[in-house]
């Protein structure tokens, strides 16, 4: 079973690496952050396993409209940290509640092909009774896919997921595919 334990164990922790960049772009793109929100069930409901956390981007977004995507965006001069970024961008699409209750670690950087950002993705562990707020400009929807459909699909690292009428695709797919690869290679699902 996926428990925040095996999760800190698996993926790369933090160390003071969420301060490594100091601007709003880099060599290699515009600097953005991302938290990859996993949400653990109570006692009560352990046998359903952790979900993880997408949004759906509104068609009045600049960029990736209408794409499934995690919470987050890009770097403003006022972050200390993109840390800081992904949890302010997080709680700006999902509202107060949206704060997770323990960052878990960082995963490497991805980059989108087309439109020239650099992702830092972070994993939260959410509350499992967070009741989201969408702000409505910048979310359609939010939805919730057992992690445990990653790791049955994602031994392959496919280029997208298909969740029901959900594709999951681009950068969102190979962060998770980072994800799975790291909880498989620490034997921790």
């Amino acid at each position: 079973m996926v428990t925040p334990d095996t999760v800190v164990q698996c993926i790369p922790p933090l160390h003071g690496l969420e301060q490594i960049v100091g601007d709003t772009n880099d060599e290699r793109g515009i600097v953005s952050s991302v938290l990859v929100p996993m949400i653990f069930p109570s006692q009560a409901q352990a046998d359903e396993g952790c979900r993880i956390l997408f949004i759906r981007r509104s068609n009045q977004v600049r960029h990736h409209k209408g794409q499934i995507a995690f919470p987050g965006g890009r770097r403003d001069h006022e972050d200390t940290t993109i840390l800081h970024t992904a949890l302010r961008e997080t709680v700006e699409e999902l509202g107060p509640q949206a704060r997770p209750l323990r960052v878990l670690g960082m995963l490497p950087p991805v980059a989108t092909v087309v439109t020239g950002f650099i992702i830092y993705p972070f994993v939260g562990m959410m509350p499992d009774s967070m009741e989201v707020q969408p702000e409505p400009r910048e979310v359609d929807g939010v939805l919730t896919v057992p992690f445990n459909f990653f790791l049955a699909e994602g031994r392959c690292a496919p280029e997208r997921y298909h969740y029901g009428s959900n594709v999951i695709w681009g950068a969102t797919a190979r962060i998770i595919n980072q994800l799975v690869a790291f909880m498989q290679r620490g034997h921790c699902a």
